[in-house]
């Protein structure tokens, strides 16, 4: 990360907005999961006092007048929406987040409840069982690079669905792909870490048969 970039930028955000209360990096950014180019984002979060949407052209302003690449997305929001228990993005508030400037709000995220946890990881496993479905029957018609892009984003989604389901059944967090990987110890998931990885080197026969691999092992264990 740029940060001699992102802590002008926190000065900026704090000289423009009262309201602008800290700023969170977040994902695989955080936890050293291998950065795919052109394909990984760098997220940061910018967390406000309340819904900072009457502010976004403002923040658009600041941002443009930073050279930040292409990979980072900023997400301005009001701190009410933080680590909201019903959201699948709180374990990743709570597990693969760190404060770069201002209040800590990492520690400050409320995990659901047993049986909502189990509500999101089944539900989200079944959700990316019948996307890869519909894409398999869609990918003779499609290019590599439309494979490529299809797939790599449900190969992600897997893996955070299948850390939830190991929090639920464990009651600790993998924080790293290569984490659930170990503990599931699959071959059709350590394949899907793979191939993820270097999705860009993969030939679209490669990432099919990964898909059909995956999809048999979703039926069996969502």
């Amino acid at each position: 990360m740029d940060f001699q970039n992102l802590e002008n930028l926190d000065k900026k955000l704090k000289e423009n907005f009262p309201s602008y209360l800290s700023m969170i990096a977040v994902g695989s950014v955080v936890t050293g999961d291998p950065y795919v180019k052109g394909r990984s984002d760098k997220d940061i979060v910018l967390i406000f006092d309340r819904d900072p949407v009457d502010l976004f052209e403002s923040i658009e302003a600041i941002l443009g007048s930073f050279s930040f690449d292409e990979s980072y997305i900023f997400t301005p929001i009001g701190k009410k929406y933080w680590g909201r228990p019903d959201s699948k993005y709180t374990f990743s508030n709570a597990f693969r987040s760190k404060t770069l400037f201002g209040k800590d709000f990492v520690k400050l995220a409320i995990l659901p409840s047993g049986e909502e946890v189990k509500k999101i990881y089944s539900g989200g496993l079944e959700s990316v069982y019948h996307r890869i479905l519909n894409y398999l029957v869609n990918s003779k018609s499609w290019s590599a690079e439309k494979t490529r892009d299809k797939f790599w984003k449900q190969f992600k989604h897997t893996f955070m669905y299948l850390a939830i389901r190991e929090y639920y059944l464990t009651g600790n967090y993998p924080k790293t792909r290569k984490e659930i990987s170990e503990r599931l110890n699959s071959k059709e998931i350590w394949r899907m870490f793979e191939v993820l990885h270097s999705i860009d080197s993969k030939s679209k026969g490669e990432i099919i048969e990964c898909a059909r691999d995956l999809v048999g092992y979703l039926n069996i264990k969502a």
